[in-house]
């Protein structure tokens, strides 16, 4: 699984890089980059510090792409697109939305492609046939909370629905108020990065 998230302001000109959800044996660093291996020698993380002088300025969550792929190949010798096999943020479907007696939560059934999971949602805007982003088991988010299952008020839940804020989205078209409501038309299943990159260049 392959997270990329980058803001120039509030993540002070840091591009980040999460690879795994595993806590690192060994850290790194060199010139502009810090990374994290694990004990078998895979990157784990990588932070690249003043990333505007050595690539675009995007902002918010990334697709892996051709630059910053490029930058690092050249500068630490991995390439990570031999990780970008899966993906953290895929695009779902709610199923069923239930709400949860005597809270303002609810509990959906959220169909992702291969599996339909279970997750628990306080979204005021949250609704049965929305088109919505998943953030999956093990995603770590870009304020560095990693996904874990949980169990809310007694009833399970398996990732997370994801709102524009905790994507570092907000100045884009998506709502801010609640979770993002996506496109009726697209797959389910699919990576949101490719919804979000095309969306950019609206």
């Amino acid at each position: 699984m392959l997270a990329i998230f980058y803001n120039k302001t509030s993540l002070k000109d840091t591009l980040i890089i999460q690879i795994d959800a595993e806590i690192p044996s060994k850290i790194i660093q060199k010139n502009n980059f810090t990374y994290g291996l694990s004990p078998n020698g895979d990157p784990i993380f990588i932070n690249v510090f003043h990333f505007s002088k050595l690539g675009d300025e995007p902002n918010g969550y990334l697709a892996l792409d051709d630059t910053i792929n490029a930058v690092i190949k050249k500068n630490l010798d991995i390439d990570l697109s031999i990780y970008n096999e899966g993906s953290p943020f895929v695009i779902g479907h709610v199923v069923e939305c239930q709400e949860i007696p005597n809270s303002h939560l609810h509990e959906c059934k959220v169909n992702v492609g291969n599996e339909t999971l279970s997750i628990v949602c306080g979204a005021k805007n949250i609704r049965k046939d929305l088109n919505v982003v998943v953030a999956k088991i093990g995603t770590i988010m870009p304020n560095g909370l990693i996904i874990k299952k949980n169990k809310i008020l007694g009833k399970e839940s398996y990732g997370m629905i994801c709102s524009a804020r905790e994507l570092n989205l907000s100045k884009y078209s998506y709502n801010t108020d609640g979770i993002i409501e996506l496109d009726k038309n697209l797959v389910i299943g699919d990576r949101f990065s490719s919804v979000f990159v095309n969306s950019r260049k609206e």
